[in-house]
């Protein structure tokens, strides 16, 4: 049977217990949910052989930590990282493969740009050079160096008569021909001048 004493001490500690778990409450914590007994390893329940293992045995103490459940906890977490970490790597190399063929393709369409502005530089300067024979003032100076060419050569036709190099038919043939050449460019000539003379007083 227990001694006064011993009833007196198993009192005073009841009192004791009471009073923390009232404290606890006051301070709105629960018992049962205090974060230092989640994280810490409930010694009270091991045996005495238990804990000299713990001292004596690296094993056994590494064994009794991993089970503690602030350390799955921890390695719960760890293992999440991980894995978001190996899945960003997959990520950025898929990106990093994406970025490549974006290289590639920038450069073919830069070539070929490059190839087609080159061709329309080529372009335009035909267009220009076409534009330029073919400008009206450009045609007017042709026609009037063509019938002069046509009046050189009917001077030539009738020195060459002249001279008796060619007969009469020879002659009336040829000089005919060259003198109606003339006409038809002075004419065309005239006729293109006053188009533009038009143009230019219609400030076009």
């Amino acid at each position: 049977m227990p001694t006064a004493q011993q009833t007196s001490q198993q009192q005073q500690q009841q009192q004791q217990h009471q009073q923390q778990l009232s404290n606890d409450e006051s301070n709105g914590v629960s018992p049962e949910l205090k974060p230092e007994e989640e994280s810490m390893p409930n010694l009270s329940t091991l045996s005495l052989d238990e804990l000299k293992q713990l001292d004596r045995d690296p094993e056994f103490f590494d064994d009794f930590i991993e089970e503690m459940s602030v350390v799955q906890h921890l390695n719960e977490e760890l293992d999440s990282m991980m894995n978001q970490v190996e899945n960003i790597s997959r990520e950025n190399e898929s990106k990093g493969t994406h970025l490549v063929e974006l290289k590639r393709r920038l450069s073919d369409d830069y070539t070929a740009l490059k190839t087609l502005g080159e061709k329309c530089d080529l372009l335009n300067k035909k267009y220009l050079k076409k534009s330029e024979e073919y400008a009206p003032q450009h045609i007017r100076e042709l026609l009037q160096i063509a019938a002069s060419n046509a009046d050189g050569d009917c001077d030539r036709h009738v020195e060459h008569f002249l001279n008796g190099k060619i007969d009469v038919q020879t002659f009336l043939n040829t000089y005919q021909s060259s003198k109606k050449i003339s006409a038809e460019r002075k004419a065309k000539e005239e006729r293109l001048g006053s188009q533009l003379t038009a143009l230019e007083r219609a400030g076009i």
